[in-house]
């Protein structure tokens, strides 16, 4: 009897066991099958192949891509002007010049001659903005021959003359008779230069004044009675530029005694303790030179050339050049 009811349990619990094992089973299968991630697969690197290097937001924005920072930018080309300045200007025109680039963020290239010799450059076609002359009449010509930006030029300074000495004053020159003395060795400055042309002026004059009997300012020591020849036997040789004149004298070797140069010249050994000596020339025999500028018309940067051409004509500009001995 107990064994029937035994072997009945265990019919039942093999059933019951039976019907789980297919529950449990049949679980596994629907999961296996309807869930993507049961089943393990290599994953995909998100970062190199679905999502892009850059973020759309990043490359789109105009700033990061084209607009680059002042440090990253370079700066353009500095703007040259080259300038043909008259020897005597050289000084001024260099004490300026740092200044003058800074301000315009440009490069003054400066060559320095005789006006004449400048003038030649010009017309045979050498590169120049602007032309700073020692005598207006080359940029008068310049302007007659069509070759002045908008036939434009000022004149924009004077210059005179005073007497360069040697160091020590070997032969005693304290007046201007005294460069007509027979042993007096002169430098002057080439006739076909401004200085040399304005001291051509002031012999004659002293020759037509002091030197002219009758004339009221004659000197009746006849000291200056053919002042103008005799004074041009004592010259030893004449400078192609009014500082070969200033060097050669300053050189104390004996090659000249004296010259004839610009105040500025006398102004600028003034500032620079030069070992030479200068001595004033009256007024009356004086000669004045009018310098004159103007812009090149082949420059290739006519609104820069103005700006430094007004600068000269500017207050700023006349007080430098009276400073430097011009004005005078």
């Amino acid at each position: 009897m107990i064994s029937k009811y035994i072997a009945i349990a265990l019919v039942a619990i093999i059933v019951v066991a039976s019907a789980a094992g297919f529950i449990v089973y049949s679980g596994t299968i629907s999961n296996n099958t309807n869930n993507p991630t049961a089943t393990p697969a290599p994953s995909p690197n998100p970062t190199s192949t679905t999502a892009p290097t850059t973020s759309p937001t990043s490359t789109a924005n105009p700033v990061a891509t084209n607009s680059p920072t002042v440090s990253g930018t370079p700066y353009p080309p500095l703007q040259e002007l080259r300038i043909f300045v008259a020897s005597s200007l050289y000084n001024v025109v260099k004490n300026m010049s740092v200044a003058f680039d800074k301000a315009n963020y440009c490069n003054l290239i400066i060559d320095s001659d005789s006006s004449s010799s400048l003038y030649t450059q010009i017309v045979a076609g050498s590169p120049c903005d602007v032309f700073m002359s020692a005598d207006q009449k080359w940029t008068k010509q310049l302007n007659s021959s069509s070759l002045l930006y908008n036939y434009n030029y000022v004149n924009f300074t004077t210059n005179s003359l005073e007497v360069i000495i040697s160091q020590g004053n070997p032969k005693g020159i304290t007046s201007m008779a005294d460069l007509a003395k027979s042993g007096v060795k002169l430098e002057l400055a080439d006739p076909s230069i401004p200085s040399g042309s304005y001291t051509n002026s002031t012999c004659w004059r002293i020759d037509q004044t002091w030197g002219k009997v009758g004339n009221i300012a004659y000197t009746n020591n006849d000291s200056y009675v053919n002042y103008n020849a005799t004074v041009h036997q004592n010259v030893v040789s004449y400078g192609l530029t009014v500082e070969s004149v200033v060097g050669d004298v300053s050189l104390n070797i004996g090659k000249a005694d004296a010259g004839i140069v610009f105040v500025s010249d006398a102004t600028w050994g003034h500032m620079t303790d030069a070992q030479v000596q200068f001595m004033p020339i009256p007024s009356d025999v004086n000669t004045r030179g009018t310098y004159g500028i103007a812009v090149v018309k082949q420059t290739a940067n006519a609104a820069l050339a103005q700006k430094l051409m007004d600068y000269w004509s500017s207050a700023d500009g006349q007080a430098l050049l009276t400073q430097f001995g011009f004005n005078s």
